[in-house]
């Protein structure tokens, strides 16, 4: 993992804290191929307001690398919107982008589809940051389109919810993994 922190601004990382962490949310970048230090450069460029707002706290790339954003106690702007399900406004906040850490998935094609190395890493992330804040992959750990309601993100997940379901599956079973090591 590359720690490479965004430069503190108003459009992409306000230097808020955290109220608490009740959730993961998984991304997509939307954009077939691109590689996470182009998404970083693309939410540091926005440091100067005229792009909108946008971040992310993690990005896993193609290759299965991961480039940390902002540390896990700032709020990241990952799930703006101007509506929430009924689901994310009773379980997370009337604002999740305050109790919520964002991990962004690179994908092969337009379809959103994972190389094995992104999803791998990804789940390792997620059952990580699971630990870490207490959190359970199939009450926690969640889509974007889950929290919005409208935006299918990550495309591939929200076509083929099996899929993310195995992804859940696979973060639980690497946190029992883990569990399985640290007591022994």
């Amino acid at each position: 993992m590359i720690e490479k922190f965004l430069t503190i601004n108003d459009y992409s990382r306000p230097n808020r804290r955290l109220r608490f962490v009740k959730a993961i949310i998984i991304h997509w970048v939307a954009k077939p191929g691109q590689r996470a230090s182009s998404v970083w450069q693309y939410w540091e460029n926005r440091k100067d307001g005229e792009s909108g707002f946008g971040s992310g706290h993690y990005i896993v790339d193609l290759n299965g690398s991961i480039l940390h954003c902002i540390p896990d106690n700032e709020m990241a702007y990952h799930v703006g919107s101007k509506q929430y399900t009924s689901y994310a406004l009773k379980t997370l906040s009337p604002y999740p982008n305050n109790c919520t850490i964002a991990v962004e998935l690179t994908h092969l094609d337009s379809e959103g589809s994972f190389s094995d190395e992104t999803f791998d890493a990804a789940a390792k992330l997620t059952a990580k940051l699971c630990h870490k804040y207490g959190l359970d992959p199939f009450e926690n750990v969640m889509t974007h389109k889950f929290v919005v309601g409208w935006k299918d993100c990550p495309k591939w997940f929200s076509k083929h919810p099996y899929d993310f379901d195995g992804f859940r599956s696979k973060v639980k079973q690497l946190m029992l993994q883990s569990f399985v090591k640290l007591s022994l």
